[in-house]
């Protein structure tokens, strides 16, 4: 059971990493593994059991004060990462103080955004150090700007001040009506007053504004469990899905992680057939949405399932639609061989 429950991470941070794993290494740092781990079973580069434990090894040094880009691995020599990269890396790490004056760096060069300012504020509340924070934005030099004022709406957030926040909210909005992060947050304190259609309005502007954001989507959905309506954001991924809309795609995401998350309960109780039909039920989403890659770890954790029920023809032909994805999966090619 120990391997299929190494998939179970699911992605806390707004911010885009320059890697797809760097998204689920934002969670808890026990958890950090996981997201990792299931890139690697999509890749197909696992050959055995030894490998997570390897894996496991290499991550709980990766936390340890070593240089963080001391060692280059063959072939990326050249391989530079942006300011952003870094910064965002060094944060992954829980090395906040390094990642913030990264970002400082940042804002001196390259063009500012909401997102470096939240990085920022969350890295300094990591720290427990929020009037670091106040302080800098106290000396900000372009105190005017539709960024400055989401940070100042989103640390008087993370104090607890609503009041504040929200004035802070709009400010950002006025001055720049495409700043999603600030719908976005107006909406979490919308929902927190118990203002719920209010709240599900401003979270719905942030997804008009940047649709890939995820995080946008997955708080619509709490707004909507809040509401007592949990089944109204299946309705709406449903209506998209027959409209033919883009947005199906971060909904069906969405839904995606809250199945897995009851699979792998149901997998941590020993509960296998409610685990695979869990999965069963992620791989309908991810078919109808058109995600083909997301399909594939799908399958392998069904072939694991069911391997592990014992039923190994059903398992076989799994790990044959992993191959038929993608023919270059090691692991669901051994595991063909094992079952033969």
């Amino acid at each position: 059971m120990a391997l299929l429950a190494m998939f179970d991470c699911i992605s806390k941070t707004s911010s885009p990493g320059f890697l797809t794993g760097l998204k689920g290494m934002m969670c808890h740092p026990k958890r950090k593994i996981s997201v990792v781990f299931d890139l690697f079973i999509y890749n197909g580069k696992r050959k055995s059991p030894m490998v997570a434990v390897t894996l496991l090894l290499i991550f709980s040094i990766s936390f340890n004060p070593a240089p963080l880009f001391a060692q280059v691995h063959p072939g990326y020599e050249n391989f530079k990462l942006s300011a952003k990269d870094e910064a965002e890396l060094l944060f992954a790490r829980g090395r906040y103080k390094e990642s913030i004056e990264k970002f400082k760096e940042i804002l001196k060069s390259e063009k500012e955004t909401s997102y470096i300012f939240r990085m920022m504020l969350k890295a300094w509340q990591a720290m427990q150090d929020l009037g670091s924070a106040e302080q800098f934005l106290k000396n900000y030099p372009r105190p005017d700007s539709t960024h400055f004022w989401y940070a100042t709406g989103y640390l008087n957030y993370l104090k607890g001040e609503y009041t504040h926040a929200e004035k802070a909210f709009i400010q950002a909005i006025e001055r720049e009506a495409e700043n999603g992060l600030a719908w976005n947050n107006w909406g979490a304190i919308l929902s927190e007053k118990k203002q719920y259609e209010l709240a599900v309005d401003k979270v719905k502007k942030a997804i008009d504004v940047n649709p890939k954001e995820p995080m946008f989507v997955w708080n619509l959905n709490k707004i909507y469990k809040e509401m007592g309506e949990p089944d109204r954001f299946k309705n709406e991924y449903k209506n998209l899905l027959q409209q033919n809309s883009q947005l199906a795609w971060a909904y069906g995401k969405i839904l995606v992680r809250v199945i897995r998350q009851r699979a792998f309960g149901s997998y941590s109780k020993g509960e296998l057939d409610q685990a695979i039909a869990g999965f069963e039920e992620m791989l309908k989403i991810y078919q109808e949405i058109g995600d083909t890659k997301g399909q594939v770890p799908a399958y392998f954790s069904l072939g694991l399932l069911h391997e592990e029920k014992g039923n190994g023809q059903k398992a076989r032909e799994y790990f044959k639609r992993v191959l038929a994805i993608n023919p270059n999966h090691i692991q669901a090619r051994d595991k063909i061989k094992t079952l033969d």
